[in-house]
């Protein structure tokens, strides 16, 4: 345990909600942390915090009159950009070890957007009265605990107990935070869906074999998480096995990439030079949400055969309540292998680009495939999004489609990428072993292009 007083940054909208910030910074003293008050109002300067909007708004070259004046949204933008960079340099300068806020909507959004400029691992507290609503504008790929205070304002009998908790809890994040040195094992990410698991856990196992810790990466919009751990040099390999999210993002998914996110899905470890092996695993299916979320011009496509329906019903498959699988026809296939090649072509490290022909998950197989073990019972039939090709009907029409767009725009000149295909399942355990031969020889640097081409699953 850090011994020093843990120093909180408590920040807030303070010509609305001064007395409400004042009480949280008391809180935060009374249970063992040293509160500094910043504001980032946007209707008048307060005079009287630690560090004040002037100084705030100097990291951007602004002045308090500007944002005074601007529509509420350019001013919550004006604020929270300058407010990013004013805690980063307090960050990199060691002089805060966590913060906290309180606020309705217009201080929950320019809040956290200062909080999402700090690092994965650093504490985050954002109390929010719209805490039960969607928060993944307010959360981008950060981890930002939100917690529900009931009121935005007042402080009473039940306020009290809830900042009172909210309060300790970011002295405690902030006290116990050290990472333990003998935690020094170099991590893989791997990336999932519940449709790709047993491959996931196969290659795992791999990694945990040789020594490494793992960190599985579920495809609803934290691949944006991965990839900035990637480029903070947290994750030193990967296993990107699922790029599901990338159809997620493209329908414009609740469980794609959030918009506040700057980044771009599948660039870091291409421009970190890391060790990486790519599939388009649930490629062949969005994760959106309930069927009656689902625009009509997407379910059109089903009744009209342009989309893969469920048993020929017309319809998609229901994978739950939460979540009805969106299938992507020929045209938005090639845009996703389009986006996977552009990306894969300027990689600075050893990169295997294997493409599994019989498809990418439990939901894309033909019922010769099928097995409970891969996820889905031989007794259902094909999986719901099974697509043949005509051409050769144990491999998936997507799967080929995609591996003419990856022929046609390939930097063949680029000899640290390698485009593979794959008479597998991605489901199959021979297929995963293939996967850990590749990457045990990219981390022995025994890895090079071309190198696999005698093996009997790997096709010319």
């Amino acid at each position: 345990m850090n011994n020093k007083k843990a120093n909180i940054l408590c920040m807030g909208i303070l010509d609305i909600k001064g007395d409400e910030i004042k009480f949280l910074a008391q809180e935060v003293k009374k249970a063992g942390g040293n509160p500094v008050i910043m504001e980032i109002s946007l209707g008048h300067e307060v005079g009287w915090a630690d560090i004040p909007l002037s100084e705030v708004l100097k990291e951007s070259g602004l002045k308090k009159e500007e944002v005074f004046k601007a529509s509420r949204s350019d001013a919550i933008s004006m604020v929270g950009k300058a407010g990013a960079s004013k805690i980063m340099k307090l960050y990199e300068n060691n002089m805060i070890d966590g913060v906290i806020s309180w606020a309705g909507s217009v201080g929950t959004t320019t809040a956290t957007m200062v909080m999402r400029a700090l690092p994965i691992g650093f504490p985050k507290i954002m109390l929010s009265t719209l805490a039960s609503g969607d928060v993944s504008s307010w959360l981008g790929n950060k981890d930002i605990y939100i917690v529900n205070p009931v009121s935005e304002k007042g402080i009473n009998r039940v306020t009290r107990k809830i900042i009172g908790n909210a309060a300790a809890a970011i002295v405690g994040m902030a006290q116990f935070r050290e990472v333990p040195q003998t935690d020094t094992k170099p991590l893989v990410a791997l990336t999932a869906y519940g449709t790709t698991t047993p491959t996931v856990i196969r290659c795992e196992k791999y990694m945990n074999d040789r020594g490494w810790d793992s960190i599985i990466i579920h495809q609803v919009g934290t691949g944006a998480t991965m990839e900035d751990l990637i480029s903070s040099g947290e994750i030193t390999a990967v296993y990107d096995i699922t790029t599901g999210e990338l159809s997620n993002t493209l329908y414009e998914s609740i469980y794609g990439i959030s918009k506040e996110w700057q980044g771009e899905r599948l660039t870091a470890a291409s421009r970190m030079g890391i060790p990486q092996i790519v599939c388009p695993g649930g490629l062949d299916q969005c994760a959106y949400g309930p069927i009656n979320t689902m625009p009509e011009k997407f379910l059109r496509g089903f009744r009209d055969g342009t989309r893969v329906s469920y048993k020929n019903s017309g319809k998609p498959y229901i994978h739950n309540s939460a979540v009805t699988i969106m299938v992507p026809n020929k045209e938005e296939t090639k845009q996703l292998a389009l986006e996977i090649i552009t990306k894969l072509n300027i990689t600075t490290g050893p990169t295997a680009l294997m493409v599994p022909m019989k498809g990418w998950s439990a939901y894309d197989q033909s019922v010769e495939n099928a097995s409970v073990d891969s996820g889905w019972a031989k007794e259902n039939g094909d999986g719901p999004v099974w697509w043949p090709d005509p051409d050769n009907p144990k491999w998936s029409k997507r799967a080929a489609i995609m591996w003419e767009v990856f022929m046609k725009n390939q930097n063949k000149d680029n000899d640290n990428l390698d485009i593979i295909k794959c008479d597998n399942h991605i489901l199959d355990p021979e297929f995963a072993d293939f996967m850990n031969k590749c990457m045990g020889d990219m981390l022995d640097k025994k890895w090079e292009k071309g190198l696999y081409r005698e093996l009997k699953n790997v096709v010319e």
